[in-house]
């Protein structure tokens, strides 16, 4: 059977993911592989032999009610990390630039992403996310508290390109898109998943194999999923879906808006204000927002006046018409009609509650979308 390894106790302040687990704070995640096989050594457990494949399974803490992670290298060409889990606490993780395509299938689990300390993705499930990072970028990936299943491939930039020259050939537009990369920018791309892959990533998930055969079945279901990712990538491609590459001044540039944007709520900027302030244009401003915070301008700087709104009416001395100025609506018969809509109540009745903190929107109105160009 692969190995369940037994690690030391963890340190205080050892919150992070598998490399931390496996090879310390800041670990690379050929590190954490290496640490893995190191673990292994020559056990009859977990063989690693002429197939070139060898894995463990490691548990995610102390308590065995939080998961654990699978790790199976694939000739060290594909590195396949399971996570399956339930997360008593948020974990967060830096990972380091090493020349990987990531193909990241997140079945469930709250997960975020931030890059080079310049902005944050919320990836929600199910979905594929693409990512391959330039040389100067990394990212940190922080996960939970709460359910966490997902399968990611880790996959060598050789291998990779050997690959799609015998599938899809050698003058493919994703290697191009990847080749375009510069050392200061990342490229991601997130995506639907599709029943397809979502089946093979579940048995991936639920493997019902020890020993040599886990390995192997793992292997065959590894190569499935890569298959269905490059179908699942080149078909987002065909319909229109531009290539999300920001380099890091772009994602300050990005998060610089966003401050702005919610820096007066009584005066909220349009797009077109907001791009000239920060320095870039209407484009890549709109796109950079569903990139990094899953939500365009509209639905943001929308929050944001209803965030601030559900605060300030915790304070009786404001009336209802006050609140809804001070978040930029100028008559209260729209505030309040927007606010029931955002929360499922009315303003009035906010004050009526225990916890205001325990207060959680329903899905936001897609009404007055069309206002979003002029925000």
């Amino acid at each position: 059977m692969i190995a369940n390894l037994n690690l030391a106790p963890l340190e205080p302040g050892m919150d992070g993911l598998f490399r931390t687990r496996l090879a310390g704070h800041h670990a690379r995640t050929s590190e954490a592989f290496g640490a893995l096989r190191d673990q292994l050594g020559d056990s009859p457990s977990a063989p690693i032999g002429e197939y070139g494949l060898y894995g463990g399974a490691i548990a995610v803490s102390d308590d065995p009610r939080e998961g654990k992670w699978e790790l199976i290298s694939i000739r060290d060409e594909i590195l396949l990390v399971i996570s399956d889990g339930h997360f008593a606490k948020q974990r967060t993780e830096s990972v380091l630039p090493e020349g990987y395509i990531e193909f990241h299938f997140m079945v469930a689990g709250p997960v975020s992403v931030e890059f080079s300390e310049a902005g944050r993705i919320e990836v929600t499930s199910p979905n594929l996310t693409v990512v391959h990072q330039g040389d100067d970028m990394h990212y940190q990936v922080s996960c939970g508290p709460g359910l966490w299943r997902s399968v990611g491939l880790y996959i060598s930039r050789e291998y990779f390109h050997n690959f799609l020259k015998a599938s899809v050939g050698i003058d493919s537009s994703l290697w191009r898109q990847l080749q375009a990369l510069r050392n200061e920018q990342v490229f991601c791309h997130q995506m639907p998943v599709s029943p397809e892959a979502l089946t093979a990533v579940k048995q991936l998930l639920e493997n019902p194999y020890e020993g040599y055969r886990r390995l192997f079945f793992a292997q065959a279901k590894a190569y499935e999923v890569l298959c269905a990712s490059l179908d699942l990538w080149q078909a987002y491609l065909d319909s229109h879906h531009s290539a999300e590459v920001f380099s890091s001044r772009d994602l300050r540039l990005i998060e610089k808006a966003r401050d702005l944007l919610v820096s007066d709520l009584r005066h909220m900027m349009t797009i077109p204000e907001l791009a000239r302030a920060v320095g870039t244009n209407t484009s890549k401003l709109k796109r950079g927002f569903k990139f990094l915070y899953g939500m365009t301008v509209f639905e943001c700087g929308h929050r944001a006046r209803m965030t601030r709104a559900l605060e300030l009416l915790g304070n009786e001395r404001l009336s209802v018409n006050e609140v809804a100025f001070a978040v930029g609506y100028q008559h209260q018969t729209s505030f309040t009609a927007s606010f029931r809509e955002y929360f499922g109540f009315a303003p009035k009745d906010a004050r009526r509650m225990a916890d205001l903190r325990n207060v959680r929107p329903r899905t936001p109105s897609t009404q007055d979308l069309a206002a979003e160009e002029g925000l």
